[in-house]
């Protein structure tokens, strides 16, 4: 039965990791998969400490997506407001997707981050070239913000894996 349980949440952990390249929320599902792992195996495999640091790997990966879309923003020479445009443009892009059971999350997740950031930007400087220039640094930010949550998802997915294989004497 362990066995079972052990392949099935690799097979889920694996479908997560590739959510995350979708734009999704890949990380938090690892997150989640391993707590319910966690407490499945009774607290044998993946011990607490362990689900601690994934926790704090998940809750970067979320603050950094923010940090890196203000930054995104920042670079193009843009102002406060076209950050937050940016950021409200991607929570209203996001939950746009939802109302089609999330059909066109990262595209529209992006275009609602460029759209909001080049808005923004163009009402309180009326010049189209820095609006695109702020929109555009804004999309970068969220794509840098997307490899950033790759990196820490193959981290999570490695010390998963690393103390699954302990537990089981393979490594």
């Amino acid at each position: 039965m362990e066995a079972l349980v052990t392949i099935l949440f690799m097979a889920l952990v694996a479908a997560s990791l590739v959510f995350i390249f979708l734009g999704g929320f890949g990380n938090l599902l690892i997150l989640i998969f391993s707590f319910a792992y966690f407490l499945i195996t009774g607290f044998e495999i993946i011990p607490v400490k362990v689900l601690i640091s994934l926790a704090i790997i998940y809750l970067t990966g979320e603050l950094f997506e923010y940090v890196f879309i203000i930054l995104g923003v920042k670079i193009s020479g843009a102002g406060k407001r076209a950050i937050w445009g940016a950021i409200i443009g991607g929570l209203v892009g996001s939950a746009v997707s939802l109302a089609f059971l999330g059909a066109g999350f990262i595209l529209l997740t992006a275009a609602g981050i460029f759209l909001g950031a080049f808005f923004t930007e163009l009402a309180d400087k009326k010049n189209i070239a820095k609006a695109l220039k702020a929109g555009l640094g804004s999309f970068l930010g969220r794509f840098g913000a997307l490899v950033f949550k790759v990196v820490l998802g193959i981290l999570m997915v490695i010390i998963i894996t690393s103390h699954i294989l302990s537990y089981l004497n393979i490594i």
